[in-house]
């Protein structure tokens, strides 16, 4: 017997048992597509979906939860998020500082939060940074911050506050940023997963070969995506009609640095793909296969940074260098690409009129960097000429080095992730120690500031009992000196006064003892 909105309506036996098996099949189809959505993109090709299989490149005990969550020593009180923020606004507002156990406490705390309490976090994250302890923001806090916001399924909001170093001061260890990049390959975020890279290529450190190998598998993928589609052309210039000129003390001269000033996303894959192919992170038992990826990311890399000059350069030094034993120099799948660039690469006019100090941006520094028309033919004739050379004595390979990259870097960090747990689980127990010194100075600190208070509050208590005392024992001399001051005051006062002035006082008193009479 089922419940329709017109009433009942009555089934057999047969047709009963055939809703229910409907009904449950379903249900079931909807947790199995919720389940799987998250694996099916639609292809570019042919407009179709496909079923894209998710590998993970680390186990999931690298994560190593158990430690994490254990990491925060168990004599330290757990302060609940209100009163906790509320505290540390309130000693910004007050001292222009919070104390580090503090942010400590506060990004432990972020847990099943709302998302107006990450606005809140994030402007105190942004405090704390600009106070006296937030110079620079500790690794363990950092690590803190990107767990909890994987956690709470928001990392992308994690992308423009590591981008923003100076307002935030996010700066990613090797471990934190392995564990971003990897959660962000695992959901299919590629750029996001990029843009991590190339945090990590600014630090321009590569002494940590498993970071190393996560970017450069990070960047390879981005590659793949973006390689061969033109970069987006620049805005033009155009000046204002009505233009509003202020009288300033100093004019700054914009500052472009090529390096952290970079914005064009196709510039930092360039100098990221350059940056790991010069540091030879693919390792390779064949040393003629490793030089042939290393060379092939490194002309790929300064194709796509605009660095075409530099390029041939140093495909000019490789030829000379593999002339002798007729070994392949370059992929032809990096020269196609790099050549595309080139042809897409924009270019500046040497005549042109230079902006006014005033008028001058960033990004009109920045394509100051551009070819002229002259260089980039030159560029070209010169491209075809090392081209042909390449094409003499077979210095051109037809492998394909991608798929080859992402595998070898794959089984590079199976061996390397075991080392990688061991040094992180270290560093937990060395934060919990470091965290412990710190709450325990921060007792002392607030003790001391305790008892500085009770002693100037008895101080001014004493103080105020001493007046009172003295006060009682000058009591005569204050009720003399109340009856001498007004007298002289007056005489002073009649001194001063005109002739007119007391003429007209002395009416005064003659009216007021007649109206008595």
């Amino acid at each position: 017997m089922f419940l329709w909105p017109r009433g009942q309506v009555s089934f057999c036996k047969l047709c009963t048992t055939y809703l229910t098996d409907c009904i449950f099949l379903y249900f079931h189809f909807l947790v199995m597509w919720r389940h799987c959505r998250r694996s099916i993109v639609l292809c570019n090709a042919c407009n179709k979906f496909r079923h894209v299989s998710r590998r993970h490149l680390l186990s999931s005990n690298y994560a190593l939860q158990d430690t994490w969550e254990n990491r925060w020593p168990s004599t330290v009180e757990n302060v609940p998020f209100g009163r906790l923020s509320l505290k540390m606004i309130e000693n910004f507002e007050k001292f222009g500082k919070s104390s580090v156990i503090d942010m400590e406490m506060l990004v432990k705390s972020l847990q099943n939060v709302s998302m107006e309490n990450i606005e809140l976090t994030e402007d105190i994250m942004y405090r704390f940074r600009h106070s006296d302890d937030g110079f620079p923001v500790r690794d363990s806090i950092v690590n803190a911050i990107v767990r909890s916001y994987i956690d709470l399924e928001i990392p992308d909001r994690l992308v423009p506050l590591l981008k923003d170093k100076l307002g935030y001061g996010l700066l990613l260890d090797n471990y934190t940023a392995n564990l971003l990049m990897s959660h962000f390959l695992q959901q299919d975020m590629t750029e996001e997963a990029a843009m991590v890279a190339y945090e990590m290529m600014l630090q321009e450190d590569t002494s940590h070969p498993f970071t190393n190998c996560m970017s450069l598998y990070c960047c390879v993928k981005r590659l793949q995506e973006i390689g061969d589609v033109q970069p987006p052309e620049d805005a033009p210039i155009v000046a204002d009609e009505e233009e509003e000129w202020t009288r300033v003390r100093i004019i700054h001269r914009p500052v472009y640095d090529d390096h952290f000033d970079i914005k064009k996303e196709h510039l930092k894959l360039g100098k990221s793909l350059y940056y790991l192919g010069r540091a030879g992170v693919v390792p390779d038992r064949d040393s003629s296969t490793k030089d042939l990826v290393s060379r092939s990311l490194q002309f790929v890399g300064l194709g796509l940074y605009n660095k075409f000059s530099k390029a041939l350069d140093l495909l000019e030094t490789w030829i000379a260098a593999a002339k002798t034993n007729n070994t392949p120099v370059l992929c032809q799948k990096q020269i196609e690409t790099f050549k595309n660039h080139l042809e897409w690469s924009p270019t500046r006019d040497p005549e042109e009129e230079e902006l006014e100090l005033g008028q001058q941006t960033q990004d009109y520094v920045a394509r100051k960097l551009y070819l002229t028309e002259e260089e980039k033919a030159a560029c070209m004739e010169r491209f075809e000429k090392l081209t042909e050379e390449l094409k003499s004595f077979g210095g051109i390979s037809d492998q394909e080095i991608y798929s080859y990259i992402l595998n070898n870097v794959q089984e590079q960090m199976k061996n390397l992730e075991g080392q990688e747990k061991s040094s992180q689980e270290k560093r937990y127990q060395d934060w919990k120690t470091e965290m412990l010194n710190l709450y325990k100075e921060q007792m002392k600190e607030e003790s001391r500031l305790r008892k500085q208070q009770e002693i100037e509050l008895k101080m001014a208590e004493m103080a105020e009992k001493e007046e009172l005392i003295l006060a009682h024992e000058k009591k005569r001399e204050i009720l003399l000196a109340r009856f001498r001051v007004p007298v002289e005051a007056k005489r002073k006062e009649k001194e001063e006064l005109d002739e007119d002035e007391l003429e007209e006082r002395m009416k005064n008193k003659r009216s007021i003892i007649k109206k008595k009479k």
